[in-house]
This record gives structure tokens, C-alpha cells and sequence, in this order.
């Protein structure tokens, strides 16, 4: 065992890290002792070689993927270099994205693979395989349709796939017991609001809602967050929508500022007032509704789902075809006395989108005291699907049975 720690240490003392933070470190673990203490830090890569183990598990979690990836392909190196045995399992785990670390992103490695662009995760998969010769490499993702995404088929050469659809459950669960709001839960007696309707990055779609929702006159009836940044906090200029009706570089805030988003996770977080008090439904674009030809079959959800769930209040988001189907099949009750969900079975975007905008605008002519009082009186179920996303223990592939700690940041 002291040849792999030899190569841990080596490989933490030649990198750019700092090893305090367990979120940049490799973690060896080679005894059962070493094991139960692992699960209590949430490393960015894990060598496990206790005997029948040895693997190599590597997490694209965290902002620095570049450094974690090239990690991962020194530590191999090493390994040869010094005549070790290669793992006999490799995991990468991408779990609070979809498919779209694949085949797009930043290049890691200055190889190309002979592929235009490759993403960070199939170009660490192309690495474990130049690497290894007997070492099956295996992909745990977010998506839905792991195995079946046109992304993933791209790349093509992952020996299994597993999918983990509740990775960013697991995460804002997390957080939100860190932040101590678990107890929180809406309030329906005194909302002035059919909707709040909250958008942090911009998106074509996104646009498009809050159009539609200046031109219906709904914003009236809508608290709206629009913090006008991309995926990365950065101001939107160039044009997305020459239609747009509004000005979509011009900030609306309601709680938080687009420089404090992701200052200690608070795109987690709610606000009592706007979200827990005065509105009635939470309304938006899920961040991968309409997949472009090369992310088709990508089935992504966000916390945008989750946080009506988790704080008692009736959401109606849109999403891909059969967004509400899958919700069904995860153990959710729809609220069919509320909402018009027939929308959510056509395959057509456009349509599918027209329609989801109209049921918004019958809901909105609904006076509010009425709505209210609709609402009310599905309030059982209301406090069902609570309950079973914040008891329900949702099914995890048993590689993250196994190491609970890594990327998910809920212990269970």
C-alpha cells in the first residue's frame, strides 16, 4: 500500500492544490478504517485499493474540472511509471449536470482525440482509456436517459452507464439543511400573486416566458426575477431575441443580486415574502426544455423542480416532453386539479410551449381568491409530495450507495 500513497502524495505535492480543501484533494483509502473516516469529507477524487477494490472514482463536481481531470491522468501516469496495478474500475461522476459536459466545454488535455471539441468528460474518458488496458470506465450522470443521450452516444466507449436524476435534489436537500430551512413551508392565506416566475441565467426560453408574460399583461400578476447574466454570472449583451419586448440586459431584482447568486449557494435559497407568502405558483424554464439537435434526448431537472416540492408550494414548470410523466414515475402526485397537464405529451417545442403559455394565462384570469381557495383544497397533496421528497429515499446507483460522500453533499 505505501507505493499508492507514495503516489497520492506525489501527485498532491507536484499539482497546483491546496490540500486543506477536501474538495481538491485525492483521497486514498486502503483499510476499512480509512473508509468510514473518508465518508465524512467530500474529496474531489477517491483511490480506493482496499483488497478485491481498487478503483479510481473521480467527481466533476466542482468549478476547477480542469485541475481535478488532469489529477486523475497524473495519478494513471504514476501508476505506470512505478509498475503498480491499474484500478480495475473507474468511475466519473458528473452529477449536478446533464449531458452537456459532454461534447462541449473547455478543453482539458491538449490532445484532440481526433473529435472537434470535446467535453471534459469524454475527454477524461478518451484519457482512462490510453492509459489502462483492462480497466472497465463507467459514467454516473444526472440525465434521465443516461444511456440513451445523443451526447453520450457521441462518445460512445464507456463500458456501463448510470443514471442518478436526483443528484441536484441531493444537493439543494443539502443545502437547504445547512442554510436550516428545512421547516419552512409555504403560506397560502395571504398571497397578492397567481405567480412568481424567478430567472437567474438567461436563455432564449427564458425570454420567450417573460415575453409572453409582458405581452398577456400576466406580469401584473407575477412577482419576476430577472437577473440578466449567463451560466457563469456575466452581463447578457448581444442580442438573443431581436422579438423581445422587454429589456433582457436589464436587471429586476427580488431578493438577490446577481453578484451574491452564487455566494454561498443562495440560488437555493427562497425568499419568505415573495416565495413562502405572496405567490401562489412558481412558474419558469427548466434549464434544458429545448434540446438543440446534438443534446437531443437529454432529460435534465434542476432545482427549479425541486424547491416547490420541497417547500410545500405548487409548482408548474416546463420542461422536455414527459417532464410531468417522469415526476409521476418518481412518486410525485400531479396537481390534475389545477393544472392542464395534456401539454407535456407533445414532442414539438413550439407547441408544447404555446400550449404550457396558454395554461398560464387561464390560470392568471383566475381570481386569486378563488385560485387560493382551488388550491386549498388539494393541500393534503400538497404536503404528500413534501413529505416524500424529503423522506423518500430516492434510488442511487450502488457505486454512490457505496461512497455517499462524493459530489452529492447529503449523507444518507
Amino acid at each position: 500500500m505505501n507505493g499508492y500513497k507514495d503516489i497520492v502524495r506525489e501527485v498532491l505535492d507536484s499539482g497546483d492544490i491546496d490540500v486543506r480543501n477536501p474538495n481538491d484533494d485525492i483521497l486514498l483509502i486502503s483499510t476499512d478504517e480509512e473508509y468510514t473516516t473518508a465518508m465524512n469529507v467530500c474529496p474531489g477524487i477517491m483511490v480506493d485499493v482496499r483488497p478485491n477494490k481498487n478503483r479510481l472514482i473521480v467527481s466533476c463536481n466542482f468549478w476547477d474540472t480542469s485541475l481535478m481531470m488532469k489529477l486523475t491522468v497524473d495519478y494513471l501516469l504514476e501508476l505506470r511509471k512505478h509498475s503498480l496495478p491499474e484500478p480495475k474500475e473507474i468511475y466519473i461522476l458528473d452529477l449536478f449536470e446533464a449531458s452537456i459536459g459532454i461534447g462541449f466545454w473547455n478543453q482539458v488535455f491538449d490532445q484532440s482525440f481526433g473529435r472537434p471539441k470535446p467535453g471534459y468528460v469524454e475527454q477524461l474518458m478518451y484519457r482512462c482509456r490510453e492509459l489502462t488496458d483492462n480497466t472497465t470506465v463507467s459514467l454516473v450522470n444526472v440525465d434521465i436517459n443516461s444511456d440513451k443521450s445523443s451526447i453520450i452516444r457521441k462518445a460512445g466507449r464507456f463500458d456501463n452507464y448510470y443514471s442518478f436524476p436526483f443528484g441536484i435534489l441531493y444537493r439543494t436537500k443539502a443545502r437547504l439543511l445547512d442554510f436550516k430551512t428545512e421547516n419552512s413551508i409555504m403560506n397560502y392565506q395571504a398571497s397578492s400573486k397567481h405567480f412568481i416566475c424567478m430567472n437567474a441565467m438567461i436563455n432564449s426560453n427564458r425570454i420567450n416566458l417573460v415575453n409572453y408574460l409582458h405581452k398577456e399583461k400576466i406580469v401584473d400578476s407575477c412577482h419576476l426575477s430577472w437577473l440578466a447574466v449567463d451560466n457563469v454570472g456575466d452581463r447578457i449583451i448581444s442580442v438573443i431575441n431581436d422579438g423581445a419586448c422587454f429589456d433582457y440586459n436589464k436587471p429586476i431584482v427580488l431578493d438577490v443580486k446577481s453578484n451574491e447568486l452564487r455566494k454561498n449557494n443562495r440560488q437555493e435559497a427562497v425568499d419568505k415574502f415573495y416565495y413562502l407568502t405572496d405567490s401562489l405558483i412558481d412558474i419558469g424554464i427548466e434549464t434544458i426544455s429545448d434540446p438543440e439537435d446534438e443534446m437531443k434526448d437529454i432529460k435534465f431537472i434542476t432545482e427549479k423542480t425541486w424547491k416547490p416540492y420541497l417547500f410545500g408550494k405548487v409548482g408548474f414548470q416546463y420542461n422536455y416532453a414527459g417532464y410531468y410523466s417522469d415526476l409521476e414515475a418518481f412518486g410525485f402526485q400531479l396537481y390534475d386539479e389545477i393544472f392542464d397537464y395534456t401539454f407535456d405529451k407533445i414532442e414539438n417545442h413550439k407547441i408544447r410551449f404555446k400550449e404550457y403559455c396558454k395554461e398560464i394565462k387561464r390560470i392568471s384570469e383566475i381570481p386569486i381568491k378563488d385560485l387560493t381557495s382551488q388550491i386549498l383544497t388539494i393541500e393534503d397533496k400538497i404536503l404528500n409530495n413534501r413529505n416524500h421528497i424529503w423522506n423518500y429515499k430516492f434510488p442511487r446507483p450502488t457505486v454512490l450507495k457505496e461512497y455517499p460522500n462524493l459530489g452529492i453533499g447529503l449523507n444518507e
